[in-house]
Formats: C-alpha cells, sequence, structure tokens
C-alpha cells in the first residue's frame, strides 16, 4: 500500500468515527430531550416551565423516528439483474472459481447477469456490514460476456476481485453503508421554514441533517481520491496474474463495447417508432465490433490513464487469438426476438449503424467541443475569513468543489451554444446565474466572483466574465 493511499484511508476512516460519535452525540440530546420533556409533564406543578417547552421533547423523539427508519434501510437489486447459476454457466464459474482460489479469497455468495457492460463485485448494504464481514455478490453484463474472450474475462474478474485481495473494500463497505443510512435525512434539506410551532418541532432534525451533509461531503471528497488509487492498485493485482498486454486489451475492448453498446441502444430507439424489433442484440454487438472503433476522443480520460499506465500499447497483441468458451455460453441464453409484428436481424442492423455510428460519433464529438475553463482567483477579495466550500454547475450537472480562500480552476468540455453557469451550497450561499454562449472550435475562460453579504450573512457566488483563449 502507497503512503498516499495509507493517508487517504486514514482521513476516511476518521470521517466515519467523526460521525458515528456526531450520531451518538445527537441520540444522547434527544434522549435528554424526551427525559426532559417526562419530566416537565410528570412535575409540571413543581416548576413555572412554560409548557410550549413540551415541543423540545417532541423534536428529540421525531429526530429518533427518522434514525430509527434509517437504521432499517433495506435496497433491492435492480430488476434487470439475474440469478446465474454453475450448473446453467458452467464457463463462467469455471473462470470465477480460478480466480477467488488464486487470490485465496472467500466464495462469492451470488452471480447475477444483466444486460448492459458491467462488471462489479458488490455488497448490499446493511448497517450489521460495519461490524461483521458482508457477503459478496458479482454481477457481469451480457455487453461483456457475450463480446470478450475467456482471457480478457478472466483479466476483468481478476480486476474485479483485486480490490477484496488488497482487504481495500472495507472503505467503500463503510462509505457506501453510511451513506445509505444517510439517504433519508439528506432528501428533508429543502424543508421549508412553515410556523413557530413546525419549526422548534424540526429544529434536531433538520439540525443532524446539516450535520449528516457536512460529514458526507467530506467522505465523498476524500473517497473519490481514494477510488482511483483503488483502481490502479485492482489494476495491479490483475497485471501480476494476467500479464499488462492481457489487461490492456480488455480495458480496451470494455471501453469500445461500451460505446457501441450506446449506439446500439440509441439505434434501438430509432426503431421502435416503427415498432421494429432487433432478433439479437448481442449478435448485432458482435458484428458492429468488426467496424466500429471509436477514437481516443471518445474514450474515457481514465481509462485512457490506466492503460497507458500499464505501459505501451502493442497492437499486436490485442490480435492474439484466446478460447471463447464464456462467449458462446452467453450467446445460448439469449433468447431471440420473435414477438413483434416485424424483426430485423442482427446483420442487417449492424450494417444499417454504419451510417448511425458516423451521426452519433459526430454528436459526441460536438458535444465536448469546446473546453471551459472555471476560474477564481485565490484570497480574490480581503474576505470572507473562512474557506467556505460549494459546488459549481453547468446546465444544472455538477462539474466540481469551488471554495473562496484556496481559489480553484474547473477545466469541463461542452457543446457549443448557450450555457449557464451557477453555484449551490445547503446554506450560506446564492448564485446569480452567468449565462453565455460559446462557438465551436475556441476554448474559454470563464472567470468567477463572489460578493460578501456582511447584514445577512450571505455570499453571492456569480460568473463575472468569459473571453476565449
Amino acid at each position: 500500500m502507497s503512503g498516499k493511499t495509507y493517508e487517504l484511508k486514514k482521513n476516511i476512516n476518521k470521517s466515519i468515527m467523526v460521525y458515528i460519535i456526531g450520531c451518538c452525540c445527537f441520540i444522547l440530546v434527544a434522549l435528554v430531550s424526551l427525559w426532559f420533556g417526562y419530566y416537565k409533564i410528570r412535575y409540571h406543578n413543581n416548576h413555572e416551565l412554560p409548557t410550549q417547552m413540551v415541543l423540545i421533547s417532541l423534536a428529540g423523539g421525531l429526530l429518533l423516528w427518522e434514525m430509527i427508519k434509517a437504521f432499517r434501510l433495506k435496497t433491492c437489486l435492480p430488476k434487470k439483474f439475474k440469478l446465474i447459476t454453475e450448473q446453467e454457466y458452467p464457463a463462467l464459474f469455471d473462470i470465477i472459481n480460478e480466480v477467488i482460489s488464486t487470490l485465496k479469497l472467500s466464495p462469492i455468495h451470488k452471480v447475477y447477469i444483466s444486460p448492459d457492460p458491467i462488471a462489479a463485485v458488490f455488497i448490499q448494504p446493511k448497517l450489521s456490514n460495519l461490524i461483521f464481514e458482508p457477503q459478496r455478490y458479482l454481477v457481469v453484463g451480457l455487453g461483456f460476456l457475450t463480446q470478450m474472450d475467456d482471457d480478457e474475462i478472466r483479466a476483468m474478474l481478476f480486476h474485479e476481485f483485486g480490490h477484496y485481495a488488497q482487504d481495500e473494500m472495507k472503505n467503500t463497505i463503510s462509505v457506501y453503508t453510511i451513506g445509505q443510512f444517510s439517504r433519508s435525512f439528506i432528501s428533508i434539506k429543502e424543508l421549508k421554514k412553515q410556523g413557530t410551532w413546525e419549526t422548534q418541532l424540526k429544529a434536531q432534525l433538520l439540525i443532524f441533517t446539516y450535520f449528516t451533509i457536512w460529514i458526507c461531503n467530506r467522505i465523498n471528497r476524500a473517497y473519490s481520491k481514494l477510488a482511483k488509487q483503488m483502481e490502479y492498485d485492482a489494476d495491479d493485482i490483475a497485471v501480476k496474474y494476467v500479464g499488462g498486454s492481457t489487461l490492456q486489451r480488455a480495458l480496451l475492448h470494455a471501453a469500445c463495447i461500451r460505446y457501441n453498446y450506446e449506439v446500439l441502444q440509441w439505434g434501438l430507439q430509432q426503431l421502435q417508432s416503427q415498432n421494429i424489433q432487433v432478433d439479437n442484440i448481442y449478435q448485432a454487438l458482435h458484428y458492429v465490433g468488426g467496424y466500429s472503433r471509436p477514437s481516443r476522443r471518445l474514450l474515457s480520460s481514465e481509462v485512457v490513464r490506466r492503460v497507458e499506465r500499464i505501459g505501451k500499447l502493442r497492437y499486436e497483441v490485442a490480435l492474439s487469438q484466446s478460447t471463447c468458451k464464456v462467449r458462446e455460453d452467453a450467446m445460448g441464453l439469449i433468447p431471440f426476438q420473435t414477438d413483434s409484428i416485424s424483426v430485423c436481424s442482427a446483420y442487417q442492423f449492424a450494417q444499417w449503424l454504419r451510417v448511425g455510428f458516423k451521426i452519433y460519433a459526430r454528436q459526441k464529438e460536438l458535444d465536448i467541443a469546446v473546453l471551459l475553463e472555471i476560474h477564481l482567483d485565490k484570497k480574490k477579495h480581503k474576505l470572507p475569513l473562512f474557506d467556505a466550500k460549494y459546488r459549481i454547475m453547468l446546465d444544472g450537472k455538477d462539474i466540481g468543489s469551488g471554495n473562496f480562500i484556496k481559489g480553484y480552476t474547473l477545466k469541463r468540455r461542452t457543446s457549443p451554444g448557450k450555457h449557464i453557469i451557477t453555484a449551490y451550497a445547503p446554506s450560506g450561499i446564492i448564485s446569480t446565474p452567468f449565462e453565455f454562449e460559446v462557438e465551436i472550435g475556441k476554448d474559454y475562460k470563464v472567470e468567477m466572483d463572489y460578493k460578501v453579504y456582511l447584514k445577512d450573512g450571505i455570499y453571492d457566488v456569480f460568473g463575472e466574465s468569459i473571453y476565449p483563449q
């Protein structure tokens, strides 16, 4: 484990402990509030405290009730996940058992297949996972199973199980479980102030909600940095057992499959309006893979970084042959579509999509044709005296965090045309929308600024100017 990984884990564990201690403190305050309410009602003749103070007790009871509901969190698997057994899919289970045995891990609890091109070892979030070792599940998408050879599947599974081999998933389990527990509180952060009685009744709940938002943002920022490092560590495990060239081939092939699958879904939507179905979309995906290879510009920058981190890609290795037992078994699991008015063959659909790929690629290129650099100078004003953080939103989508003291530079690719930049924080921030228009073939820099309203204790964050670079 590198020193950077160790420090990131340490910061996450520290934040998790702060959250647990904070929850215990809020529970203690709520219990004291309930005791106070009981004491006030039981001995109301001995004191002159106003009866309205019983609301403090009710506020504590409301907080405890919401916590109890959150403790009973349950998550359901997506309906598209289908449980698969070793008898139904022996080729896949042979590789799974090989990987588990090589890495000396405990057996997987259940294996699912999904229509999408995905692969993940996961757990179902329960609060008991913070204490006991959770059961692990595996999901692999038919998008991968029907296109990859056995060596690529093996490399992909070594990567996924590599997270557990390095004992890194304890942090993931803790972060995910806390996130699920906190979700119900974060969802009520926008409660409006109604009347005096209702405001007092919800006071403890709202204070705990803002505490939850603060600590979850802190945990998520640290975990987002750790997650990237975890991917690299899992890649190193896979390289150790399958070799760098095989993992590179698997990473690139997976990226191509995801891209081609997106275009296939786009094409299927065009046919749905005519009540036409494709008899086997995974066979069509196989045909498409013969002529479609997205450009580097359309691939995820993180995938490119992971591939190049392993070493220089040798394209002759990508052409090497491997057994395809997993692919053959997967094709046998897919039923042909015959229940629609009109059925298009996979080959016809793939040939029709040749033109569609060009249209789709041009649109994707257009979506990232303009580079925006959103910038705020460090300590632009004498105020503020503290480092408040907020989120930068481009057309309503979160693109990164900003702060007043340290300043920031965020880079984001977008399409030509009109856009809006705003800022968001749970409290203390308002934002004047900054509208602008950009042209294709140019890069732009947006200068941000802010204004402090001392009387109200509020910051207005806004875009000051934009100019081409």
